[in-house]
């Protein structure tokens, strides 16, 4: 493939990404009796180049909702200025922030989740399809998977955990008891039950391309038979 600058970059990045999996997935293979399909070998490596390729184009913007579907058209844009709006907003120092979102097409719902430290380095995430009927039920979707993931990472956190919604709605009910909908009481209960464990969160919002990374995996989660989940 003819490639030149920053797209050939991106591929040779990714070749030792892809390579890494496939040696990860053979040692639990052996060594566990692991077994990976091809369907996780094939997004665990997008994800791991995706993630190879943040760190070091840190002040540049991927066209992450192509990388999914299409790397080829990848392009990169290092003008700060025109991406204000795309920008991923870091929270406070010692502080961790979990971006979750919900997406729902015709027939089927996604949900995913990025949590990420002040320095923007990815510590976990989440993505694949929830049962759901709307958007706002699969951000709560992607909010319980979060608290989940984050309780059996049993990370010591000091400060607050950040949980960014992009659902104005969803952000409302955990905010304010008198505005759950009577049917989803008992799901906030539960989630109430768990932010107990995790003690200090604070809950805000952001609109859904103010973080590409959560929605791009949250439409892709939208066609995955099961939920993917990692942290390191």
């Amino acid at each position: 493939m003819k490639m030149v600058e920053i797209r050939k970059s991106f591929w040779l990045i990714s070749i030792p990404a892809a390579c890494w999996i496939v040696w990860l997935a053979r040692n639990g293979m052996v060594f566990e009796r692991r077994m990976m399909t091809m369907e996780n070998l094939i997004f665990q490596s997008k994800m791991r180049a995706l993630l190879w390729i943040r760190s070091v184009y840190d002040e540049s913007m991927l066209q992450e909702n192509f990388w999914w579907i299409c790397p080829n058209r990848c392009r990169i844009d290092s003008i700060k200025s025109k991406l204000t709006a795309l920008i991923w907003h870091p929270p406070p120092h010692g502080c961790l922030k979990f971006n979750v979102c919900g997406i729902a097409n015709e027939y089927r719902v996604g949900c995913e989740g990025v949590l990420r430290d002040n320095e923007g380095v990815a510590i976990a995430l989440f993505s694949g399809s929830v049962t759901a009927n709307d958007t706002d039920l699969a951000e709560i979707g992607a909010m319980m998977v979060a608290l989940d993931v984050f309780l059996a990472m049993k990370w010591k956190l000091n400060d607050s955990l950040f949980i960014e919604l992009g659902s104005l709605v969803v952000f409302y009910w955990c905010a304010n008891k008198s505005m759950r909908p009577w049917s989803l009481q008992e799901t906030f209960t539960n989630i109430e039950r768990d932010i107990e464990k995790v003690r200090n969160i604070v809950f805000s919002t952001e609109e859904k391309n103010g973080n590409e990374m959560a929605s791009s995996l949250a439409v892709v989660g939208i066609n995955r038979e099961e939920m993917f989940k990692a942290w390191w």
